[in-house]
């Protein structure tokens, strides 16, 4: 069964912070990670940007 997981944080630095305790997480086999992506908007822009974080 395929979960999607969203997450909001207040900066974008948080949600980078988050990806790499993920990423640790799914290297000890503790989660399965299959892809990932953090999508920033930033403020005054009118789109947001997304951004691929798996190899």
């Amino acid at each position: 069964m395929a979960t999607l997981t969203v997450l909001k944080f207040e900066t974008a630095d948080g949600a980078a912070k988050a990806l790499d305790v993920i990423k640790d997480l799914s290297k000890q086999k503790l989660i399965n990670l299959h892809d990932a992506a953090i999508v920033t908007w930033p403020e005054g822009k009118r789109s947001q940007r997304p951004s691929s974080c798996m190899t």
